[in-house]
């Protein structure tokens, strides 16, 4: 199941540093940080965001090519499945995340899968978070227990506050570099954001 750098990203959560092509076919590869993360320790790591309500469509990949650098244009879909996901106001970061050995932070247990009809994130719906980094509006990355040896993993990327959008990737993973290749999801959410976020969520 180990997936090549085209379809992995730069993994706090889980504690590795490949890549994910998405919708731009933007590459976060080693030597090419997340900008938010290399910033001097004196300024925010990710600013304070209010609560944020995705509402999203996500593809079921099928054509996945291990030996390919594929974008999101070369992705074919069998089918698209309803996910909602809301994410709690958050205070200005001003630390960099734990490692992915070590302890994670307190979640919010307010963050919440709010809506997966189809159950894509399997037994993750209705469960805690055990471990989130939110670096709004860089990114977002999110692990639920599923198993002994296996979470569920959302990544939020490509936000643009502008149009209110972003895009989330979803699917089960042993660790950075083994992911479940039967289950990878990835597609457009709309994003509200403040007290009617929070209201609809």
């Amino acid at each position: 199941m180990r997936v090549q750098p085209a379809i992995m990203m730069m993994l706090s959560v889980l504690g590795s540093f490949p890549a994910i092509a998405t919708a731009q076919g933007h590459d976060e590869r080693p030597g090419h940080p997340v900008k938010s993360v290399a910033s001097p320790v004196a300024e925010p790591l990710a600013p304070a965001s209010a609560p944020r309500l995705l509402d999203c469509s996500l593809g079921h990949i099928t054509n996945f090519d291990r030996d390919k650098a594929q974008t999101m244009a070369d992705y074919s879909f069998d089918g698209w499945h309803s996910f909602k996901l809301f994410l709690p106001a958050t205070p200005p970061r001003t630390k960099q995340p734990p490692a992915a050995t070590a302890a994670p932070e307190p979640v919010d247990p307010k963050t919440t899968i709010v809506s997966d009809p189809d159950r894509i994130s399997d037994q993750a719906f209705g469960r805690p978070f055990g471990r989130v980094v939110d670096l709004w509006p860089e990114r977002v990355e999110m692990t639920t227990p599923i198993s002994d040896v296996a979470v569920n993993l959302i990544v939020i990327d490509h936000i643009d506050t502008a149009a209110a959008t972003a895009t989330l990737f979803l699917t089960h993973a042993n660790d950075a570099l083994t992911f479940d290749l039967k289950n990878l999801y990835i597609g457009k959410c709309k994003v509200a954001i403040g007290e009617g976020a929070a209201a609809r969520s």
